[in-house]
């Protein structure tokens, strides 16, 4: 019995120790997550200067690459700030960065990455380093178990990094970073001359591992839950929210495997059978390998203002369209 009391204790004094290691880095900005810091900040910033109510489209990086704003606002006439990101920060993150830019009366696009409706509460690499480095405040508005999870998970070289590699600079090369984000926060030089061989490779890997959001999709995922915080948050804000496709590689499975059809076939429905608007058909919004720049997420420009257009077409025809 005297064993397993000694287990306990020592069990709770080394997570303890752990916890106050890991606390005393936290807040200190690492090189990992100078770049979507970076582009946040900047958005931040394009959202003050916008007065009067606007679009804002919610994602991760597949709305940063698949989106051309100024069609947007050209469309329907109001200002447009793309907020798309990064997705590895997780479902929790994103809608947290989101508050920040969003005001009363705008209306909020969500053309969500698939995995995020799957969100499981086990925070990844990229987000436990987020969240530690640049946005420790989010770390209030997560349930218990995520907390447990950033500690118990967060790595060594992750901690060593937050105490002695850290980084302030702003990322000035490289593929992301502010110095290839517009005014309205759309990625560019994403045409196919900027696709490098190396970036092509990169999509033609994702062409031999298609993705099974469909096996991994649950009705209960932890993502729903803050997905009617959030929409209940802009309901008392009169805030418009849209959910619509994510854009994705075409591949065959998707259609052919039952599993996955399934998904994209229904993932519409179980948005709407919770009361909220989805608008757009995800098949519609898949295209072939030749289309995308260096995932099987991030399109070329050309393909950016083909799913744009889409996008226009079916918010015309749909009727959620209130706050525009």
């Amino acid at each position: 019995m005297k064993f397993f009391l000694y287990f306990i204790l020592f069990f709770i004094f080394s997570f303890l120790l752990w916890f106050g290691i890991v606390m005393g880095e936290a807040g200190n900005p690492t090189k990992m997550s100078q770049w979507i810091y970076d582009v946040y900040a900047k958005k931040e910033a394009l959202a003050k200067k916008i007065h009067g109510k606007k679009i804002v489209v919610v994602a991760g990086s597949n709305a940063l690459f698949g989106i051309e704003s100024a069609m947007l606002e050209k469309e329907f006439g109001i200002p447009v700030l793309n907020d798309g990101v990064n997705a590895g920060i997780e479902l929790p993150c994103v809608l947290h960065m989101a508050k920040k830019v969003i005001r009363p009366h705008d209306t909020v696009l969500m053309p969500l990455e698939y995995p995020m409706y799957s969100y499981d509460g086990k925070p990844g690499v990229q987000m436990i380093d987020f969240v530690l480095s640049r946005e420790s405040s989010c770390l209030f508005h997560l349930r218990l178990q995520e907390v447990f999870y950033i500690f118990w998970h967060v790595s060594l070289q992750r901690v060593w990094e937050g105490y002695f590699d850290r980084s302030k600079k702003a990322v000035a090369e490289g593929l992301y970073g502010v110095h290839h984000t517009n005014a309205y926060g759309d990625q560019t030089e994403t045409s196919v001359k900027n696709r490098s061989d190396a970036f092509y490779k990169e999509v033609l890997n994702h062409v031999k591992k298609p993705e099974t959001y469909g096996k991994s999709f649950s009705q209960d995922a932890l993502g729903w839950e803050y997905l009617e915080q959030f929409v209940e948050w802009c309901k008392q804000r009169d805030v418009e929210v849209i959910f619509m496709p994510s854009t994705l590689m075409w591949d065959d499975s998707y259609k052919q495997n039952s599993t996955e059809r399934w998904f994209y076939e229904h993932i519409a429905d179980e948005v709407r059978k919770r009361g909220w608007c989805f608008v757009g058909e995800p098949y519609d919004y898949m295209y072939p390998k030749e289309m995308y720049f260096n995932t099987n997420f991030h399109l070329i420009d050309t393909a950016r203002k083909k799913r744009t257009l889409q996008m226009i077409e079916d918010l015309r025809k749909s009727k959620c369209l209130n706050n525009i």
